[in-house]
């Protein structure tokens, strides 16, 4: 259950979040103190064109809180929560993203593959307690040098949370990291691995057999896959993913 009225104690944080608070075209600030490092973030403010578009901003915010509380309570690692009221919530700062730390090439290979690889590994984990995130895109993700955090839960809802909604999970994981970086990479391979190692679940070769049916994607969206326009990297993708689940 969300508590409504946690704030800061420390006095230079609170008024951070108050004037991100306080600013309707603001929806995630970093709090920064004495070393400290947190993140604010509230429902997004829509125009009506933009609400009809996206749907309810504050439905997507309330998913994301009952998902990270529902997530907490189940011991899959989720960041901190230092404040959260009605409308906001702020959680500590967990490191950089796995996004960030491929396209970056952060730290050496090994240990951007051992990021990847426990990032697999821990999908799996959450898969085998009956949970889906929904979106586990590798944006979503961070990584502190020893463990995997998940973030960003607004597309968690307890209907997702089946064999059916592992599988999709799995595939969105796999297809994001090629959505960062369009070819075979270690940390593709070591998160690939990650996932099948831990797998106790029988979503790895769920999403196989998907892949197979769907092999068709592939064709159907080569013109989609070429150049360097806005949106091809999601189409340059899905071959790479397709191969990564046996798809030849």
């Amino acid at each position: 259950m969300t508590n409504h009225d946690r704030h800061f104690d420390n006095p230079a944080l609170q008024r951070q979040l108050d004037q991100f608070l306080a600013d309707p075209d603001a929806r995630i600030a970093r709090l920064e103190d004495e070393g400290q490092t947190f993140w604010a973030k509230k429902a997004e403010t829509l125009s009506l064109r933009w609400r009809l578009q996206k749907g309810d901003p504050m439905k997507a915010f309330r998913a994301d809180v009952a998902g990270h509380h529902a997530f907490a309570n189940a011991g899959v690692p989720v960041p901190d929560i230092a404040a959260e009221g009605e409308n906001f919530i702020v959680t500590a700062d967990c490191g950089p993203t796995l996004s960030h730390i491929l396209v970056n090439r952060l730290g050496t290979e090994a240990d951007r593959a051992k990021a990847f690889h426990v990032a697999g590994a821990e999908l799996a984990k959450m898969h085998a307690k009956g949970l889906s995130h929904g979106r586990p895109a590798i944006k979503d993700m961070c990584w502190d040098g020893q463990s995997i955090v998940l973030l960003d839960f607004e597309r968690y809802s307890p209907a997702r949370n089946t064999p059916r909604g592992h599988m999709y999970d799995l595939i969105i994981f796999i297809h994001s990291i090629y959505g960062f970086v369009p070819k075979d990479t270690p940390e593709a391979r070591s998160a690939a691995d990650g996932y099948r190692e831990a797998d106790t679940t029988g979503t790895w070769d769920r999403a196989a057999a998907w892949c197979e049916k769907m092999r068709w994607l592939d064709p159907v969206t080569k013109p989609l896959q070429w150049g360097n326009r806005v949106g091809a990297m999601e189409f340059k993708a899905i071959p790479l993913t397709l191969k990564t689940f046996g798809v030849r």
